[in-house]
């Protein structure tokens, strides 16, 4: 009951008004990128055919040095923008005890460079289109957020462990956890910014789902030093819908440039990341949490199972374990992350008991 009015009293902070108002936002941005499409399709010439995927479909066949001049002085000025406001709320906030009942500087601040960059970057789409994608390759921006949500692991390792609730051990213990605690809001600013410019913003299905997505990661970033931030329900929606964007990316890949139909993988590999390590950390009673798993693998049986029993998938794709690889990734990449930590903590400490 304590906890139940906790988080309803969340609803009545000031935090609360700008995390809604910022939701409305997001979803008034992905209308508006969806309606203002025909104008992209009048001033830019036919993209170039998408010839794989390591190629990437949504940028003009021909280089333009001042449309990428511009484009990299905004991403530039918008990535300076945040970290400057992530020190400086790291120097005045870090370590105090903060009045929910007040909207923080940093709060409104966020939020205003969140609100001002994405219709900055609307206009730049409709001017000039180009991302930075016209000069990095893709797997810079997909490496971002996979790196991004890794380290989330290991963060939150303390509160849920990291298979079905099993701690990752002395390797991701929490001193490990809050040095990535610390240090976290200035990696993940990077990943979500660039990200958010290496793409421009068109009206596929892929990038309209994308740039929601990213409205939610900068959302949770403006809510920082807030308990909203925190809220364990809020932090899973983040944490999920990467499952949809993914799936709804890879079944556009798969409809409309006939790539491989990688879309079981993405979808039941970022749900297996629920069952996995997420739903562990939610206080849920046991025959819950189960009910979830098993869920799951019922799920899972269906797409495989043959028509018209079920969605009929080719069952070789089961035998070869799609449903893993998602998962053996991240746990790999947040493994690494955590032994990287790991042996700067062994360090410091080292060099702090002389």
């Amino acid at each position: 009951m304590e906890n139940e009015n906790k988080d309803f009293s969340i609803v009545k902070t000031p935090a609360f008004k700008i995390w809604l108002a910022l939701l409305i936002f997001a979803v008034v941005e992905v209308i508006l990128i969806f309606l203002l499409e025909p104008l992209l399709r009048v001033n830019f010439p036919p993209l170039n055919p998408d010839t794989g995927p390591e190629d990437y479909y949504w940028k003009l066949n021909v280089r333009s040095a001042l449309t990428m001049i511009i484009t990299w002085t905004f991403y530039g000025a918008h990535q300076l923008s945040v970290w400057l406001v992530i020190i400086w709320a790291h120097k005045n906030y870090h370590g105090k005890k903060l009045d929910s009942k007040k909207l923080l500087t940093y709060t409104w601040v966020m939020a205003f460079i969140l609100v001002g960059f994405t219709l900055l970057h609307l206009l730049q789409t409709h001017l000039w289109y180009d991302g930075l994608a016209q000069d990095v390759p893709i797997f810079t921006s997909q490496g971002s957020v996979i790196v991004m949500l890794s380290i989330l692991l290991v963060m939150q390792n303390p509160k849920r462990g990291i298979f079905f609730g099993i701690k990752g051990g002395k390797l991701m213990r929490p001193e490990v956890a809050n040095t990535f605690m610390k240090s976290h809001q200035l990696i993940f600013s990077w990943a979500l910014v660039y990200t958010f410019w290496f793409h421009p913003m068109d009206s596929s299905p892929a990038l309209l789902s994308g740039f929601f997505f990213m409205a939610l990661l900068f959302i949770q970033m403006v809510l920082a030093y807030t308990r909203l931030h925190l809220n364990k329900w809020w932090v899973l929606i983040v944490e999920t819908y990467v499952s949809v964007h993914a799936t709804i990316v890879a079944v556009a890949q798969w409809i409309d440039f006939g790539s491989n139909p990688m879309w079981a993988m993405f979808l039941l590999g970022f749900l297996a990341m629920l069952i996995f390590t997420y739903i562990h950390g939610l206080g849920l009673p046991n025959w819950l949490r189960w009910s979830i798993v098993i869920a799951y693998f019922v799920f899972m049986i269906f797409i495989y199972v043959p028509l018209p029993f079920g969605f009929g998938r080719d069952i070789a794709n089961l035998l070869r374990l799609e449903f893993l690889w998602i998962p053996i990734i991240l746990f790999l990449i947040a493994f690494i992350a955590a032994a990287i930590a790991h042996i700067y903590v062994f360090f410091r400490n080292r060099r702090s008991s002389k």
